[in-house]
């Protein structure tokens, strides 16, 4: 007789049988019977729900293209559906997780500024970009998500959800990057010492919050969202006050920790280029600094250095986050275009290749390319997907070396 009731009231039996104590896997009799995993068939609300086969709704596989019939908003699947640390390594659904993707610090659409100007709106932008990303397979996006992409009371997110939601359906997992050390996009300031030492429990700029509370409130809406493979609490940051920064990093680290217990942290330090960075000495203030058991991933940049596969700063970045025992990912590595011209794009790319490859042989678990940005129009460190960019596109470099999940 339940058999019956289901199949005659459909989604009404869900409310049915939460009134009379049963859960959702009642329905499995009905809508999974031919599913290998149970999880498969199953909406994004049926699937939060289903605690029973430990369901969640997560990202698609890479590759999945809007115009993809079989590619929804993303995919109800069983299993542990976040990206995982052990050791130097990364695990996804239980296997090792390597990425190949890109930076965009205009998709996360700032009202006032810092905007892909190709597009109208970020609605308009976001399907089409993220189909770029997908016939490339991009794995991991890093993007800008600075209290200036949050409106005017800094606790705005729809920008952020839109992008989420975007990423999911696209299979891209996602580092949003909380804070600039530099002027671009953000509040108008560049954090100093001072700020490390208490300026970022306090309104800043033209901040309506403080660091402190904005980072609290993003990392809280987003901590059941798997979608989200880190948070990186600054980008590049330095200074000379080796305690400010490392009063900060603690604060802060614990803080997103707390916060979001099931995803990655990454500091976001410079490549040792301050003193209070500084990857001198034994152990050095770079070492302490990323030494904190809430710290996941080490994250460095390359640039202006097309000549030198994998920069001396770099390989001692990363002889520091072995002797750490923690994964490390070139999050931006960019190159200037000389010109437009066919032989400048083309040696960009043998240059940028040859640092994708020296990256993953030098044992970095991600190689994330500076910076995609749809409709450029001055050659500079951008790219997109435009005809003769031998970066971008299917078969373009990233495609190449993206692993496919």
């Amino acid at each position: 007789m339940t058999v019956v009731a289901l199949r005659k009231f459909g989604s009404s039996a869900v409310l049915l049988l939460a009134l009379v104590g049963c859960d959702s896997r009642y329905i499995d009799i009905i809508s999974r019977a031919d599913a290998s995993d149970p999880c498969a068939p199953l909406s994004a609300d049926l699937c939060a729900a289903d605690t029973r086969d430990g369901c969640a709704f997560q990202p698609n596989h890479t590759g999945c293209s809007s115009s993809d019939p079989a590619c929804g908003a993303g995919m109800c699947a069983s299993g542990d559906p976040f990206v995982r640390r052990s050791g130097e390594a990364l695990f996804l659904h239980g296997t090792p997780f390597t990425f190949v993707g890109t930076v965009s610090w205009g998709i996360a659409w700032a009202d006032d500024g810092c905007q892909i100007s190709k597009y109208k709106s970020q609605q308009a932008a976001l399907g089409p970009i993220f189909d770029e990303l997908a016939a490339m397979h991009t794995t991991v996006l890093r993007f800008w998500a600075f209290q200036a992409y949050a409106g005017a009371s800094g606790a705005d997110f729809s920008h952020f959800d839109r992008v989420v939601d975007a990423a999911r359906a696209a299979g891209v997992r996602l580092i949003p990057v909380l804070e600039n050390m530099h002027v671009d996009c953000s509040s108008g300031i560049v954090p100093d010492d001072a700020w490390f030492a208490g300026g970022y429990t306090k309104p800043y700029g033209s901040y309506a919050l403080s660091y402190r509370d904005y980072v609290t409130g993003l990392v809280t809406h987003f901590r059941d969202e798997p979608t989200i493979m880190a948070w990186e609490l600054m980008q590049e940051a330095g200074g000379n006050d080796f305690a400010a920064l490392d009063g900060f990093a603690a604060d802060m680290s614990a803080r997103v920790r707390a916060a979001a217990p099931n995803q990655r942290i990454s500091l976001g330090l410079d490549n040792g280029d301050t003193p209070a960075t500084s990857t001198d000495g034994d152990p050095s203030n770079y070492f302490r600094l990323q030494n904190r058991s809430e710290l996941d991933l080490i994250d460095v940049h390359d640039f202006f250095s097309p000549d030198d596969a994998l920069p001396a700063k770099i390989a001692r970045c990363q002889v520091i986050a072995h002797t750490l025992g923690k994964p490390i990912f070139a999050g931006a590595t960019g190159l200037e275009l000389v010109d437009t011209t066919a032989q400048s794009f083309q040696l960009r790319a043998e240059q940028i290749e040859q640092k994708l490859e020296a990256a993953f042989n030098a044992e970095l678990r991600g190689f994330l390319l500076y910076d995609y940005r749809p409709g450029w129009t001055k050659a500079y460190l951008d790219f997109d997907s435009r005809a003769g960019e031998p970066l971008a596109g299917p078969g373009g470099v990233l495609d190449q070396h993206a692993p496919k999940y």
